[in-house]
C-alpha cells in the first residue's frame, strides 16, 4: 500500500524548525526529521449481530446469568430480550431473543474489552468464535497530543449535519438507517478526566456495516475500512497545516482559510463557513482542507496487526 501524498508544512522537515513547546506534538526519526504527529489508534467499541440457532441461544443462557428486558417500539409492539450483562467484568453486553428466527442476537464489545491488547478472556472469545456473528459497528479512535482547540475536522459530505461545541464536534446521526460513518472530535480530558500520556485530543470514526458487507473478526476487510477512513477530513494541528499558505476569495475579500476554520469552531456548525464563501470558493475551501488532512487510513493499516490483539486468548 502506498503512502499518502498529502503535503504538510512540517512533516518531513527538521525538528529544529519547531518551537520547543510544540515538539511534543511530533514523532522524529534518527536524523531529527519530523515523520508524523504523535498519535495512537484503537478500536474503542464494536457491535455485532447474529442469526443463532435455538440451541446456541440456550447454551449462552445456560452459561451466563441473564435477565429479561422489554423494549417498546414506535408502533407499540413490545420486544422481549434476554440480557447477559458482563460489562463490569469483561466489557461485554449480550442481548438474545430465544423464540425469534433471523437476526436474534446482539453483542456489544466496550472499551474495557477492545482496549485489552494483551489478550482477553477465553470464555468470551469462545462466544465470539461463532462464525454467525457479523460486525455492524466499529468505532476507530485516533488520539493526539495536539490541543483540541488547535485542530479541526469537516463533515465528509453535504448530507451530514455537523455541530460544534466548546470541547467537541459531531457529524452525522446514528439514527440514520443508511449511515456508513458518524464522526466526532472531542477533548478527552474534558469528557473523561486526565488521560495518561497526554493523548487528550480524540478524533473518532464510528463505522457502520450491513449484514451483506460480511464483515467479521475472522474475515476483516481492511481495504473497506481504510476507504471509509480515507473519506474523513481531520487536521490535528492548524498551526502547522499548509492551510496557512493558502487563501480563497470570499464575498468580503481575501480571507485566510485558517481564520475561517477557527471562527467556524466557535460557531454552531459548518454553515458559518458557507456564509462567507461562494459555492465555488466553498469547494476550494474543502479541497484545501482535504489536502491538509491527516492520513488516518495509513495509521490504521500500519497498526492493523496489533489493534485487534483483544481477540487473542488469555487464561482468564
Amino acid at each position: 500500500m502506498t503512502k499518502s501524498s498529502n503535503k504538510k508544512s512540517v512533516i518531513g522537515k527538521h525538528n529544529k524548525v519547531i518551537p520547543n513547546k510544540h515538539k511534543t506534538y511530533f514523532e522524529v526519526d534518527d536524523n531529527n526529521i519530523v515523520t508524523s504527529y504523535k498519535r495512537q489508534i484503537c478500536i474503542d467499541r464494536a457491535e455485532l449481530k447474529g442469526r443463532l440457532s435455538k440451541d446456541e441461544i440456550n447454551d449462552l443462557l445456560d452459561k451466563f446469568k441473564s435477565y429479561k428486558k422489554q423494549e417498546v417500539q414506535s408502533n407499540g409492539y413490545i420486544i422481549i430480550w434476554y440480557v447477559i450483562d458482563l460489562r463490569e467484568k469483561f466489557g461485554v453486553y449480550i442481548k438474545l431473543r430465544p423464540y425469534k428466527k433471523g437476526v436474534n442476537a446482539e453483542l456489544q464489545l466496550h472499551s474495557k474489552f477492545t482496549n485489552n491488547l494483551k489478550g482477553n478472556s477465553s470464555i468470551i472469545l469462545t462466544v465470539l468464535n461463532n462464525p454467525k456473528w457479523f460486525i455492524t459497528r466499529m468505532d476507530i479512535a485516533i488520539d493526539y497530543t495536539t490541543p483540541f482547540t488547535n485542530s479541526a475536522f469537516l463533515r465528509r459530505n453535504g448530507n451530514q449535519k455537523q455541530e460544534n461545541y466548546d470541547t467537541s464536534s459531531w457529524a452525522g446521526s446514528t439514527a440514520n438507517p443508511n449511515k456508513t460513518a458518524v464522526t466526532s472530535h472531542y477533548d478527552r480530558a474534558k469528557k473523561d478526566g486526565a488521560i495518561e500520556g497526554n493523548f487528550n485530543n480524540r478524533f473518532e470514526v464510528k463505522l457502520f456495516f450491513k449484514e451483506k458487507d460480511n464483515l467479521t473478526f475472522s474475515n476483516l476487510n481492511h481495504r473497506t475500512i481504510m476507504e471509509r477512513l480515507q473519506a474523513e477530513m481531520f487536521i490535528p494541528c492548524l498551526t502547522y497545516s499548509n492551510l496557512h499558505e493558502k487563501e480563497v476569495k470570499t464575498n468580503r475579500g481575501q480571507k485566510q482559510l485558517i481564520d475561517l476554520i477557527r471562527r467556524s469552531k466557535e460557531a454552531k456548525n459548518e454553515n458559518y463557513v458557507k456564509l462567507h464563501l461562494s459555492k465555488g470558493s466553498y469547494q476550494t475551501f474543502r479541497n484545501h482542507f482535504k489536502a491538509c488532512r491527516d492520513d488516518i487510513e495509513q495509521l490504521y493499516v500500519e497498526n492493523s496487526h496489533k489493534i485487534y490483539d483483544f481477540l487473542l486468548s488469555t487464561s482468564i
